[in-house]
Formats: structure tokens, sequence, C-alpha cells
């Protein structure tokens, strides 16, 4: 049976990286666990080695952080997992079983942690995107096989959109599989950046403002705007 690592990039996560632990506890299959982090937090240092996962030390920014996770694996496919994410307990063996069934990349089928009629519409456009556009992003929890990740020489180590790069490189090779088994994401990011209209009745204008900085993001990447201008509009919301 193929081997499965699972890398995940943290950065001051808190109890998210104790509630993950428990969900990978669960979870059938995983070969091995890579937290690569990028801030100083001796806590969850603690409690990653002391349920036996890898913990690892790397530069700040998710690109820098998942390939050093991808260097200190040795399976045969690579899970990059964001902590904020819940994942079923034959998650694993789903990826395995697509694997050896021919699959070099793919990615879940996403849902939110918000019931919300907004966040279920975020949900269903994300995976009609990997279906008809063929890009995944991080939250969907992409995987590759080890020697198409190593085709692509990994994520390129850019500030943002590591995960929209790659998907696009990859389709040279493979298209992105997404599969049925859900990973559920944290809504958060869509909460944050507008003052009132993050809260209360407002919200949802907050999560519509979000839901189109983001088709303004990859708009701008496809006509190649600087990544530092699309980082700093990114960063000036959150």
């Amino acid at each position: 049976m193929k081997k499965v690592s699972v890398v995940v990039p943290i950065y001051n996560e808190g109890s998210n990286v104790s509630k993950l632990i428990d969900i990978l506890l669960e979870t059938d299959d995983i070969y091995e666990v890579i937290f690569s982090d990028a801030s100083d937090d001796g806590d969850a240092k603690k409690i990653i080695e002391a349920n036996g996962f890898t913990y690892i030390k790397s530069p700040k920014g998710r690109a820098f952080q998942m390939n050093e996770g991808f260097k200190q694996s040795s399976g045969d496919i690579v899970f990059f997992l964001h902590c904020d994410s819940k994942i079923e307990k034959n998650c694993v063996s789903s990826i395995i079983k697509a694997s050896e069934n021919g699959v070099n990349f793919g990615c879940l089928t996403i849902a939110f942690d918000d019931t919300r009629l907004l966040m279920k519409i975020c949900g269903f456009m994300s995976n009609f995107r990997v279906n008809h556009r063929k890009i995944a992003f991080g939250d969907q929890g992409m995987f590759f096989s080890r020697e198409l990740f190593v085709k692509l020489n990994g994520f390129a180590e850019i500030p943002i959109m590591e995960d929209y790069d790659i998907s696009i490189r990859a389709k040279k090779f493979e298209a992105v599989t997404r599969l049925n088994d859900t990973i559920i994401t944290s809504s958060r990011k869509y909460y944050k950046g507008y003052g009132r209209f993050n809260c209360g009745k407002l919200s949802f204008i907050g999560i519509l403002l979000n839901m189109w900085d983001m088709q303004v993001y990859q708009h701008k990447f496809r006509s190649g705007s600087s990544l530092e201008e699309i980082n700093k509009m990114y960063y000036k919301n959150k």
C-alpha cells in the first residue's frame, strides 16, 4: 500500500493544533505527519511531538513551509492540509485508492464550517471551479504524488497564491481530480477586513466582498500583476 505523508503549515494556530491532532489520530492509513512552523510556538512543538508527529521550523510563508515539510517527508503521496480544516476518518484511505488508480494530483470536496446560505454557495463554487476550471486551492486539501511534486519543483516560493500557481502549472502534466470525501474548512477569512460589515446582520456584506476579492486576486494573477501588489491588497483587507 502506498504511504501518505501529511504536511501541515502552521503559524500561531493556538488551539487549532490540538484539534487537528485529535482528528489525525483517528484518521486511518496515515504514514507520517509533519507540522511546519514559522512561529515560535513552544506549546505547539510540545503537543505535536508528544503525539508522535514531526515538528520542524521553517521560514515564514505557506509556500516555504510546505516545501520544507515535503523535504522532510518520505511518503509516496504528500497531502497538504491546513490546520483549521477537518477531514473524514477514511480520507487518507481514499487518497491512497485514488493514487493507486492513477491520480497524481487531487483535492477533496470542500464544505465550510458555516451553514449560512452564502457559505454553502461559496463551497459549491469552489467545487465547481475544480471540476470545470481544474483549479484547486489549499483549503481544499491538495495532494500530489511524490514524482509529480518533484517534477513541478514544489510550490513556487511566492508570498501569496502558491496554490493557484501550482494548479495552473500542474495542468501541463495532469489536471486536478476532486475526490468525494469532504474537507470542512474554517470560514474565518470571510469575516475579516470589512469592519462593521463583518458583524451581525451586516456580515453577509463582508462575505460577499471577500468572495469578490478572491475573484479580483485571481484575475490580477492571470493578468500578470505583481505578486507584491496582490499581497498588499490581500493583507490590507485582513
